[in-house]
């Protein structure tokens, strides 16, 4: 049967914590211990690794506007104009996060507990209209970018809750 274990002391002179997972005919073994990115698939928790540490979170409710299709007369070759979309998009900033560089963030919807992924559809009216955005960011702000495509029908007003986790300690950090 395998062993989890957790270990606390010094390793070449550095204090160290680990959770490791000693498999079968392995109980005692020290290996991930010393050499942990060799056998990085059997630790669970290792603090000479770098982790994403949540600096922030950030919830806010986001009201999406209304937006109708083109509705007013006819182009030039007589075509009805809520057959041509109306396309675009809009950014709103969220939040400043005051941290010197462009961190990491996760946007969870609180509403539907799902992670918000670039480009996601938050929004379709009868496969005419669609809504979607993304979380972006730069060295000063988060930001929502909404995404839309309207044609025949109208993308009604959306008002979604939402979680912001900023994280530090990521690769491009300092």
């Amino acid at each position: 049967m395998p062993t989890n274990v957790f270990w606390a002391g010094n390793v070449s002179g550095t204090k160290v914590v680990s959770i490791y997972n000693n498999p079968d005919g392995a109980v005692g073994n020290t290996a991930p211990l010393l050499e942990p990115n060799v056998y990085i698939d059997r630790i669970y928790f290792d603090t000479r690794f770098d982790y994403l540490n949540i600096v922030s979170k950030v919830t806010f409710i986001k009201s999406y506007p209304y937006i109708e299709p083109y509705s007013n007369g006819t182009n030039a070759k007589g075509k009805d104009p809520t057959e041509f979309p109306k396309k675009g998009y809009n950014i709103y900033t969220i939040t400043s996060h005051g941290l010197g560089y462009t961190p990491a963030g996760i946007l969870l919807d609180s509403d539907t507990r799902e992670v918000i992924g670039s480009n996601m559809i938050i929004q379709n009216i009868g496969n005419d209209s669609i809504r979607h955005i993304g979380l972006i960011a730069d060295s000063t702000n988060f930001y929502i970018k909404e995404n839309y495509f309207v044609r025949r029908q109208a993308l009604t007003t959306l008002t979604r809750s939402y979680t912001l986790l900023i994280f530090n300690n990521t690769a491009e950090s300092p």
